[in-house]
């Protein structure tokens, strides 16, 4: 279990790398993770949506090492699992954990508290522009797809521990 729990930390450190840094190198990738008034903000701010070679290469470089940390961190658990004896239940609640961890991560720290209360949004927004912001906050990016979310996650927990025990 606390393995288990390891590997969701280790997650949770792979996805704020991810953001914090894709945020700040690559500010254009924020369009993509935010809600249509956060982008409604940064359009009527003037903030371009064009990405540039630079930022495309960073923003590569980014997903790469990142989405390989994962599939590490994946392979890693499951391998280990396996080597431990453990049954489908106890694998598939290893890889639930992970997954899970990571998205209440996700939606608690980075969608609502980063966004909705912190100057953080606005800071950045003043820094792009030199201006004050008309918003130094926004709203949560709730979509309303959590819990189908988690329960994506677990049926993809359940398949990993059946291939890894199937193969291992």
């Amino acid at each position: 279990m606390l393995l288990s729990v390891l590997f969701g930390l280790i997650g949770i450190a792979l996805l704020t790398a991810f953001c914090l840094i894709g945020a700040f190198l690559v500010p254009q990738n924020a369009y993509w993770f935010m809600t249509p008034k956060a982008i409604k903000i940064l359009e009527e701010s003037g903030i371009s949506r064009k990405f540039q070679l630079k930022d495309k290469i960073i923003l590569g470089i980014l997903i790469a090492i990142t989405g390989g940390g994962f599939i590490a961190t994946i392979l890693f658990a499951g391998k280990q699992g396996v080597a431990c004896g453990m049954s489908l239940a106890e694998l598939s609640l290893r890889f639930a954990i992970f997954f899970w961890m990571v998205s209440i991560f996700d939606a608690i720290v980075l969608d609502w508290w980063m966004f909705t209360k912190t100057d953080m949004f606005g800071r950045w927004l003043k820094k792009k522009t030199g201006k004050a912001p008309m918003a130094w906050r926004v709203d949560p990016q709730w979509d309303g797809k959590e819990i189908h979310k988690l329960i994506i996650e677990a049926v993809v927990s359940m398949a990993l521990a059946w291939i890894f025990l199937k193969v291992g």
